[in-house]
């Protein structure tokens, strides 16, 4: 069987090899995990993550060959079921609303979600730009955010913070005034201020931040501390060379050391020079994506830019918090951390992406 990719091939090359090693961080970092649920399989989740990464592979390949164009209006009905997921989880009152467990899978809506909205919002700004003018033209798309960030936020406020701030910078790109996206931050900010005050987390929300910014000794910063002081282990112990594949000593104390702070153990087991070359295979993903938009118009340019906007904040995030730059949140490192939800989400992303490469050649 002969594999044919048209377009963009550093796209290719750098997201596969994101993937790979991705493979070899769940692979040591899920040791906790396999010991508490898979004792007898310590392989578990390395198999589980391998096969959802060949699947978000060949998802990828198929799309790349698809017309980029139909997914404009299909973004309309992805956005609804990433909707209906939402709801799902925030109305059935359960402690984990942030997943969805489907046929022993575990999926994360807020994700989906995300890259939908964003995928919506490039089709209505490139059907329409000066619709953007005025207020009239705007709510369509505002009310859409709003409805997004009101699911996602209770229970994820950081997910719903970087929905805001991605679709406001969006929109401010696809000619949006100033002038509008300062009183709607505005408005945002009441929400989020309401949020603090009424939501479910509320208190550990303000706790966080508390503690961030505090000196002040108290049980949750003690919690917030421990997370913080294992990551900056994982970081510095590391060294420029790494303690080697499989070596880490902090994935058995740090919460999350598969998702949340992937970057931490990445950088323990690889070293500096191993992160330089993480951060330069994510540098070329994005690259390539500002490159392509440059040459392309409407929707295909309006996407890519979303795409670049989401990793550039998620990979940004990401590496803050384990860098103690940035308060504690749950952003995961893309095609690296743990989780099939996030992987196929990316991989949707990257065929599409390639389609319009290819498109571009093509044409």
């Amino acid at each position: 069987m002969q594999i044919e990719l048209r377009g963009d091939k550093l796209l290719w090359v750098a997201a596969v090899s994101l993937g790979v090693v991705g493979l070899l961080v769940v692979y040591s970092a899920t040791v906790g995990l396999v010991l508490r649920h898979h004792p007898t399989m310590p392989e578990y989740y390395l198999v589980k993550q391998a096969l959802t990464l060949l699947l978000a592979l060949f998802l990828a390949y198929a799309i790349h060959f698809s017309d980029y164009r139909r997914w404009g209006p299909l973004f309309e009905w992805l956005w609804w079921g990433s909707i209906g997921f939402l709801a799902y989880a925030f109305f059935r009152g359960s402690g984990s609303q942030r997943w969805l467990y489907i046929g022993g899978l575990s999926f994360q809506p807020s994700e989906f979600a995300r890259f939908a909205l964003m995928g919506l919002l490039a089709y209505r700004m490139a059907r329409d730009p000066e619709a953007l003018r005025s207020w009239r033209g705007l709510f369509p798309l505002l009310w859409r955010i709003g409805l997004t960030f009101t699911l996602i936020a209770p229970l994820n406020l950081s997910n719903g913070l970087m929905v805001l701030t991605l679709t406001g910078i969006f929109l401010y790109v696809g000619g949006a005034s100033l002038g509008k996206l300062i009183r709607l931050s505005l408005l945002g900010g009441i929400g989020i201020l309401f949020l603090f005050l009424t939501a479910p987390r509320a208190t550990i929300w303000r706790q966080r931040l508390i503690n961030y910014f505090r000196q002040e000794p108290s049980a949750s910063r003690a919690a917030d501390d421990y997370q913080r002081a294992h990551a900056s282990l994982a970081v510095y112990s590391g060294g420029l060379w790494g303690k080697g594949p499989g070596r880490s000593t902090q994935r058995y104390y740090l919460p999350q050391s598969y998702s949340d702070f992937a970057f931490s153990i990445l950088i323990e087991e690889y070293g500096l020079l191993g992160g330089i070359v993480i951060l330069g295979l994510y540098g070329l993903y994005l690259w390539r994506l500002a490159a392509l938009a440059t040459s392309a118009q409407g929707f295909a340019q309006l996407f890519l830019i979303g795409g670049f906007l989401q990793l550039l904040f998620q990979v940004g995030i990401h590496v803050g918090v384990s860098l103690e730059l940035l308060p504690i949140t749950g952003i995961p490192l893309p095609w690296i951390s743990l989780g099939g939800s996030a992987l196929l989400v990316q991989a949707i992303g990257l065929g599409i992406s390639a389609a319009i490469s290819r498109a571009l050649l093509e044409s």
